[in-house]
């Protein structure tokens, strides 16, 4: 047996690993140089400026004094900026505009509901004839045709409506697929508003391809709709949430798109319209949480990212750092007394670092998870679509009954859920370092052992939950890669301590003990999440009328696929988490 080593070599190795430590945080945090840079002001942006706690779907809006504070926060960023509505606390922005020296694009926000479209057309054509210095033009509906609200004649008769009304060019706004599908509406337009976000399309654009893919769609408009002047009316990426085939949603990623746009647009000589100047948190109650992320400003009005300089890759990267690094030295310190090698010391303090990491991770996300969807609510709203589609509800009982649940419920859940994960993380990782104290000191802590293995219990139901809605409809839900890392540093580090330490009693302690239908099932989760993604693709509109044979699809969602590394991880840790730790009797 080694020889213990003394404190004083223990303390150095010790400071050894939180320096490596440091390093590494160093190597993922520090700022990163982006080759474009743009010193002058932005051309556009979507201005919806919901704070924290507002919504439209609980008709909560922007006061007027919110509004001006928030306008006066982009002088100097964007020279317009563009409304999807004239009501609901727009009504001010028009004036305002004017006063500060913005260019406006509004807009009248269309749906089902014919006395609402003639409300928004009215309030539209009184701004619009109010404030010509500020109004520059105007869009009537916004993807109204995608999501089937109107019919194409009844969008153009609102068109025509407000075209005949006011002075300002007239346009309408869609995903650009839609405007190929109803060329009939641009003979009522004078300018064309088309929607270009790679991240969202049916077949997912990476970063790289993305300027040459803006450049072959406003190739294509301007070759179906020749003479007719075309707006970019949105384009962006968000910077944080789910990844989809090769578009990552990550600040650096937003960053370098955003910041090459108006070369690009001053190159190719388009007009356009980012999307958005403020992240919008209600957004995640239909998108997720990267439907709340397009914003250059978070919710609480902090700019993202320059336009100009270095670009720090992680939100609140220094506190992420300097708590993780912290954590991870009094975990070690808890070990270090009952460890006597050299090897033990290094092992168990680079162990507990990763695992401070994985904690730090694990409860920010969480907590990020907030403003998202709370999965309870997922199983509400699978049964009123389903209801809706066994007819036993009409279309108007399911969409009160939904709207009532994003009203009421779906928020407080969300919150709800976000804090109990985060909770149960810190629970599982507290149980997990009693139960290797316990080990160290050559005893069982039979709390912290039946607290852990419930722990692994639930991680794997709540994987193969997770796989169930996912492979159903994961186009919004986030991947929760963060959440796993806890279970699966904490078991490899349970074996490597066996490993280093074969006298401790680690014996039917089987983390892994599962019966063989969850071995089965947890592999099986991962694979319906890949399906899940192949579906999404396969029932695709654009992406089957683009590729309609089968043997152009496959390479294609393969490619998607292989480049969807947080998809892969998931399904890694999916993997991992259904590999037998140990039988019970090898550990006895």
């Amino acid at each position: 047996m080694a020889d213990s080593v003394s404190s004083a070599k223990k303390s150095f190795l010790l400071l050894l690993c939180v320096g490596l430590a440091a390093l590494a945080w160093w190597a993922v945090i520090h700022p990163r140089s982006i080759a474009s840079e743009w010193r002058e002001p932005l051309k556009s942006a979507s201005f919806a400026p919901f704070s924290d706690g507002q919504s439209p779907l609980k008709e909560v809006f922007p006061t007027r004094s919110q509004v001006e504070a928030d306008l006066v926060r982009l002088q100097g960023v964007f020279s317009g900026v563009r409304t999807y509505t004239s009501q609901d606390g727009m009504e001010a922005v028009p004036e305002l505009a004017a006063k500060y020296g913005f260019a406006l694009t509004h807009s009248a926000w269309l749906g089902r509901e014919k006395i609402d479209n003639d409300k928004e057309v009215a309030a539209l054509i009184e701004t619009a004839n109010r404030y010509p210095q500020a109004v520059k033009r105007v869009i009537v509906g916004n993807e109204v045709l995608l999501r089937r609200d109107l019919k194409p004649d009844e969008l153009i008769a609102y068109i025509d409506q407000v075209r005949a009304a006011v002075q300002q060019p007239v346009s309408y706004a869609d995903v650009w697929a839609f405007w190929l599908k109803n060329p009939q509406v641009a003979d009522h337009v004078d300018y064309i508003t088309i929607h270009i976000l790679p991240y969202w399309e049916d077949e997912p654009v990476s970063l790289h391809d993305a300027q040459q893919h803006m450049l072959a769609i406003i190739e294509k408009i301007k070759q179906r709709f020749p003479g007719k002047p075309i707006l970019v009316g949105e384009t962006g990426w968000p910077t944080e949430g789910r990844s989809r085939g090769p578009a990552h949603a990550d600040l650096l990623t937003a960053a370098e798109f955003v910041r090459a746009l108006p070369k690009l647009a001053a190159e190719h000589d388009f007009d356009y319209n980012i999307v958005e100047a403020y992240d919008q948190s209600w957004k995640a109650q239909l998108e997720g949480t990267v439907g709340a992320r397009w914003g250059l400003f978070d919710s609480a009005r902090v700019e993202k990212f320059p336009l100009t300089g270095p670009v720090v890759p992680l939100d609140d990267a220094m506190a992420r750092a300097v708590t993780s690094v912290v954590l991870g030295v009094l975990i070690s310190l808890l070990l270090l007394p009952y460890l006597r090698t050299a090897q033990q010391v290094i092992f168990l303090s680079v162990w507990s670092q990763l695992f401070s990491a994985a904690i730090v991770w694990a409860v920010y996300k969480s907590l990020r998870l907030s403003v998202a969807p709370a999965s309870i609510t997922w199983l509400a709203q699978r049964a009123l679509f389903f209801m809706a589609d066994q007819q036993w509800l009409s279309d108007a009982s399911v969409a009160y009954w939904y709207k009532l649940l994003l009203q009421t419920l779906a928020e407080p859940f969300a919150k709800l859920w976000g804090g109990v994960l985060a909770v149960f993380s810190v629970l599982f990782a507290l149980g997990g370092v009693q139960w290797l104290v316990a080990l160290l000191k050559h005893k069982q802590s039979s709390a912290a052992v039946h607290w852990v293995r419930r722990g692994f219990a639930l991680y794997a139901v709540g994987a193969m939950a997770f796989a169930l809605m996912f492979s159903t409809s994961g186009r919004y839900m986030d991947i929760p890669v963060a959440l796993y890392g806890l279970p699966i540093i904490l078991a490899g580090g349970l074996w490597l301590s066996r490993r280093c330490m074969p006298e401790i009693p680690l014996r039917a302690s089987a983390v892994y003990a599962w019966n063989i239908r969850a071995k089965l099932l947890l592999p099986l989760a991962a694979l319906a999440c890949v399906w899940g993604e192949v579906s999404a693709m396969l029932h695709g509109e654009d992406f089957v009328t683009m590729h309609p044979l089968l043997n152009e699809q496959i390479p294609l969602i393969a490619n998607s696929l292989l480049a969807n590394h947080q998809l892969l991880l998931w399904c890694l840790l999916c993997v991992l988490l259904a590999l037998p730790f140990r039988r019970a009797e090898q550990l006895a």
